[in-house]
């Protein structure tokens, strides 16, 4: 029993021989490690354990290799920033006075540190790097100009007269400060690749949440061109495409000379025939009264209140008598009000019909118009004769054939589902008759004597 002690204060004298062996070892791997790089520590992969400042320095200067260029990157695009000699500087110094600092831990006590690090440590550091200012400046400023790119609003795009939304898009711009700064971080770490640009997102003014609703076909009209001649469907494609992605607003009044403009040569209309004094002739823009005709039934069709509009003075092929309109800048206007409490948008397209389409937000289901001419009356042309003395007597030339004139009711039908709900008077329309004229002659003729 008297034999434990010994062998216990035995264990302990050997203990404290250990630890006092270990401390030894600690101070004098602090003392030497003291001004000199500590074990495990490389720069851009040279070793440099146990080297001096100066010792380190010469390594460096003799085994580093500055960089040639620098890469920089944003998301899955890279950019590549070449350094010319005498715009960038290799800072083998701060390097080496990081290195050093590895191994203190404080400025007083850093022996035991300094211990801890030599069995396991392994760190890399990197040789800090400085760029002129005045070449960083312009490459990124070359840069914003390859990055940036404006952000795209909601739009409303038509195309073969039907619309669609285009959804907004972000843009982005790169912040030079910024970018410039995460540039000079890196750099001063030893850090030459991969290093992230700082850019930024630039939201749209519109997006597709803040566009009235145009998903419902609310009216459409068609007229047929015929044969109309290569100048009338040019000035008719001209109005058409004035009025195509017209927005009206609710309450709002459409004018139709308002929108489609001066109708001049300059403007790219051509001579055509037109209606003038109840009779064809060639006039500038000949044709777009079939558009104003074409957009009169479409207003008719989707319960717009018509402000403003005229018939021909003279029946029209491309549509039933009383459904037509007719239009002359400075003279004569077509004018419709949107009736609706919501946007309504108005679309075109050219085949070999002229077609108007009218789109908003849905209206009561099951609702249909239709658009009838009523009460037609018939007005028979006069016989016309003109007395010509130069024409023998008996003799009678037709000089213009007449032809017979109408009056003539308009109403709109309303219906949902089969049952008409609503009749309502558009108008009475006049087409006055053209008579016909004949030149009769009234010269004597002498009678030849036998």
């Amino acid at each position: 029993m008297k034999r434990y002690p010994q062998r216990f204060l035995l264990i302990l004298i050997v203990l404290f021989q250990a630890i006092a062996g270990i401390a030894g070892g600690i101070g004098a791997a602090g003392h030497y490690y003291e001004n000199r790089i500590i074990p495990g520590l490389e720069i851009n992969q040279i070793p440099l354990d146990g080297l001096t400042y100066e010792e380190a320095k010469s390594t460096l200067y003799r085994e580093a290799v500055p960089p040639s260029a620098i890469t920089l990157i944003w998301g899955e695009e890279t950019f590549s920033l070449p350094l010319f000699p005498g715009l960038s500087t290799f800072q083998v110094d701060g390097a080496i006075e990081n290195a050093l600092e590895m191994g203190r831990l404080s400025r007083s006590n850093h022996y035991f540190f300094n211990t801890m690090r030599w069995v396991p440590l392994s760190i890399s550091l990197g040789v800090p790097l400085t760029i002129s200012d005045f070449y960083l400046q312009n490459a990124l400023q070359r840069l914003k100009s390859e990055i940036d790119r404006e952000p795209l609003d909601a739009r409303l795009a038509i195309g073969d007269g039907i619309p669609s939304v285009i959804e907004e898009q972000s843009g982005w711009f790169l912040d030079l400060d910024k970018s410039r700064e995460s540039i000079e971080n890196h750099l001063l770490a030893g850090c030459f690749e991969e290093i992230p640009l700082i850019v930024k997102e630039k939201l749209p003014h519109i997006k597709q949440a803040d566009l009235p609703v145009f998903d419902h076909l609310i009216a459409s009209c068609s007229t047929p061109l015929g044969d109309s001649c290569d100048d009338r469907k040019h000035n008719i494609m001209l109005a058409k495409e004035a009025i195509n992605g017209r927005v009206i607003g609710p309450g709002e009044i459409f004018s139709f000379n308002d929108t489609v403009g001066p109708v001049t040569a300059e403007q790219g209309y051509r001579e055509a025939l037109v209606i003038q004094n109840r009779q064809f002739v060639l006039g500038m823009g000949g044709g777009i009264c079939q558009a104003a005709t074409t957009l009169y039934g479409v207003a008719l069709q989707g319960e717009m209140g018509i402000v403003q509009r005229s018939p021909h003075s003279r029946p029209v092929s491309y549509v039933p008598l009383g459904q037509d309109a007719t239009v002359a800048q400075g003279l004569i206007d077509f004018q419709f009000r949107n009736s609706y409490d919501f946007p309504v948008l108005l679309t075109g397209r050219m085949d070999s019909c002229l077609t108007f389409c009218l789109y908003g937000a849905e209206r009561e289901t099951g609702r249909s118009v239709e658009i009838v001419t009523e009460d037609i009356e018939v007005l028979f042309p006069y016989q016309l004769e003109q007395p010509d003395p130069s024409l023998p007597k008996g003799v009678r030339n037709l000089v213009r054939r007449g032809e017979e004139g109408y009056m003539v009711n308009v109403y709109r039908l309303i219906r949902v589902g089969k049952e008409e709900i609503a009749k309502e008077f558009i108008s009475t329309d006049l087409y006055m008759p053209i008579n016909e004229v004949l030149r009769v002659g009234t010269k004597e003729i002498a009678k030849v004597k036998k």
